[in-house]
């Protein structure tokens, strides 16, 4: 029976809420490690504190659940809001959910993601099963293919009524189906949401021909699409989702760990940039940097570079900070304030805007400094609310027009 632990960014975690001593608390920060997410998590002498990652760790017997603190005041509002950023980015393309029962789990956002993936591979199976040829040998009572005359001298030596052949074969055991068949036969043994288990084994059913087997992420690597697959890409995408981030029982053909995080700093810069482009079409820039130190001391490899989240208009300037504010005590730090006029020098724009969400208190524009040569502004988004793309839109169209 797994532990259910559920928690908030920077919140701590004690190992002993985890049900993890000493020795398993370095293998769960091994496991991180192997998973490149040791930033995710602050480990202390007694237990852990989350960062700016939200999403699911499923190791040992626990499960963490990490839920954003500032774009929800309830739990269910965290999550609808922080699946909208997920697929307002397109990074998830989650266009529904049955909230009413996944609402009552106690693994929310994994409940989400494996309904989604359940509902939109089996849309596609009842559409079209991929089909394609595929190199098979076989000892055959008659000749198909060619016929292997190295191997059917050694096999059938004494044997003259069969052939040992290769030949093509159109069908759905592929690597593909392979692939999908195992993940959606994994994810069955983790949803505790009946009607997404029974999703999962229609699947399993339609793919009653193709074989079971542990698919590798590396190995899905090799899958390339053809026009008529088109509608498996964002299952694939799913299934390289979960086997990259996760470690797999050969025993019991299911995931063991799994760890699948979202950087909120990373996504709430994405959302910002997405939402601004969508108001103003081809007015954005992204990961624009600009030199400001070619060389120290005539020697190689030692040039800095600034590059702000977004360029807006070339001539307003917008970094986001995934942060609380709450003025007057928690005002924009002093390395930020140095930040912004470091961008005015040196991409000549007067007009610097520091985005925040709102927490708590209502904001909106707030001027911070305002002179010849530079404005910095302060816009904040309610990330508390409801999303949705009006909102967003009325948001820009005030805060830019």
């Amino acid at each position: 029976m797994f532990n259910q632990i559920t928690t908030k960014e920077w919140d701590k975690v004690s190992y002993q809420t985890l049900g993890l001593n000493q020795e398993h608390a370095k293998k769960f920060q091994k496991f991180l490690e192997e998973k490149q997410l040791t930033h995710a998590l602050d480990f202390g002498l007694e237990g852990i504190t989350t960062c700016a990652h939200v999403g699911i760790i499923r190791f040992a017997d626990f499960q963490l659940n990490i839920l954003p603190k500032i774009i929800g005041e309830e739990d269910s509002l965290c999550l609808e809001n922080l699946m909208f950023m997920l697929r307002y980015t397109r990074k998830l393309e989650i266009h529904s959910m049955d909230s009413a029962e996944i609402s009552q789990t106690k693994q929310p956002f994994l409940e989400v993601l494996i309904a989604h993936y359940a509902n939109i591979l089996l849309n596609a199976l009842q559409r079209h099963i991929p089909h394609q040829y595929e190199t098979r040998e076989d000892n055959l009572p008659t000749v198909k293919g060619r016929i292997l005359f190295a191997k059917n001298h050694l096999v059938n030596a004494t044997n003259l009524a069969r052939t040992y052949c290769q030949f093509d074969e159109f069908t759905p055991d592929n690597l593909l189906n392979q692939t999908l068949k195992f993940v959606s036969h994994a994810l069955q043994k983790l949803t505790s949401v009946s009607q997404t288990r029974q999703k999962l084994l229609k699947i399993n059913a339609i793919y009653d021909e193709v074989a079971l087997r542990p698919v590798s992420y590396t190995e899905t690597q090799k899958i390339i699409l053809n026009r008529n697959q088109a509608m498996f890409k964002e299952p694939l995408e799913l299934t390289q989702m979960f086997l990259q981030h996760s470690t797999i029982s050969l025993h019991n053909q299911t995931f063991t760990n799994l760890a699948i995080l979202f950087d909120m700093n990373k996504l709430f810069e994405e959302f910002v940039a997405t939402a601004l482009e969508k108001a103003f079409p081809g007015q954005v820039q992204t990961q624009k940097s600009r030199t400001i130190i070619d060389s120290i001391g005539g020697y190689a490899n030692t040039s800095y570079s600034i590059r702000p989240d977004i360029l807006f208009q070339n001539d307003t300037i917008i970094d986001t900070k995934y942060k609380i504010l709450d003025l007057p005590n928690n005002k924009p730090s002093e390395a930020d304030i140095y930040q912004m006029l470091t961008y005015n020098r040196f991409f000549n724009c007067r007009n610097i805007i520091l985005c925040y969400p709102t927490y708590q208190k209502n904001y909106h524009l707030l001027s911070v400094l305002e002179d010849n040569d530079c404005s910095i502004t302060l816009l904040t988004l309610d990330l508390h609310q409801k999303l949705t793309e009006s909102y967003l839109q009325r948001i820009f169209y005030e805060s830019f027009n």
